[in-house]
């Protein structure tokens, strides 16, 4: 499967996590071409280095959308998180076998008055740090994080290292690997629950970055993201399946006593009694 078929697929997961329609959504289907006209035109933005190589010359992209009412601005910013769509560039550039800069900014700005559907500003900077955002004015008091409630993860079939892991920290990786790498040998991703491919039939249906678990201070919950992953991040409560959709933003809240499966591995979450 090519780059741009995987990342289609990831862009139809993420639509489908917001919109019930999924590319029936009004919009959806333009706003997928859309996006991978976007990458496309990136990568023409290359040019031959002085070893003959080619390479990306910039640091720093600004895509500017045309977003003329607040229901495709909404379909728009599901599909151009800036972060995620900084990794579909990086993807696409090292596909086409360019070289990626050190360091990429992705930012995008909507406009209800845009003359074209969609702009894009290539430059290089001396750093790639975002421009500053002019600052908000400070939320109203809240009521103070919780602390952690420990918990506990605990493979059932499939084969984790460690065995099992306590959840003792905000945020908690899992994958194939322990170090997921890029095609230049960079380190961008580590999971703290790993499922070597090699130790069990099921393992290699885990992706190298499958999904995470994150503590949310704010209810006490800790809950699971699906980090776009090749066969899918699914709960069993009581009998009942929950999907839990690719790169949603609030993820699935877990109960103790949940079963989860990463493909074909299956873990517990249990609780932690101190």
């Amino acid at each position: 499967m090519s780059i741009l078929r995987r990342i289609e697929k990831s862009l139809d997961h993420r639509l489908r996590s917001i919109f019930s329609a999924g590319r029936d959504e009004p919009g959806a289907r333009e706003a997928i071409e859309l996006y991978r006209d976007a990458l496309d035109q990136i990568a023409t933005r290359a040019t031959i280095g002085k070893r003959g190589d080619r390479i990306f010359p910039f640091n720093r992209i600004t895509i500017e959308l045309q977003a003329e009412d607040p229901e495709r601005k909404a379909v728009l910013e599901t599909l151009f998180d800036p972060a995620q769509l900084g990794d579909d560039v990086r993807s696409t550039l090292e596909e086409e076998r360019i070289a990626p800069p050190p360091e990429l900014t992705v930012a995008v700005h909507y406009s209800e008055d845009a003359l074209v559907e969609m702009r894009i500003v290539c430059e290089r900077g001396e750093n790639s740090a975002p421009a500053p955002v002019p600052a908000l004015p400070a939320p109203p008091p809240s009521a103070a994080p919780v602390a952690i409630a420990p918990a506990r993860l605990r493979a059932i079939d499939g084969m984790s290292s460690p065995p099992e892991l306590i959840l003792d920290r905000p945020r908690i990786n899992l994958g194939r690997e322990t170090e997921v790498v890029d095609t230049m040998g960079r380190t961008i991703r580590r999971n703290d629950l790993s499922f070597p491919e090699e130790a069990h039939e099921a393992n290699p249906s885990v992706s190298r970055s499958h999904a995470h678990i994150a503590f949310d201070g704010a209810t006490g919950q800790w809950r699971i993201f699906d980090d776009g992953s090749s066969l899918g991040t699914v709960l069993f409560r009581e009998g009942r399946r929950i999907d839990v959709p690719a790169h949603a933003g609030r993820g699935v809240a877990l109960r103790p006593g949940d079963e989860i499966y990463l493909g074909q591995v299956r873990l517990r979450f249990e609780a932690v009694i101190s």
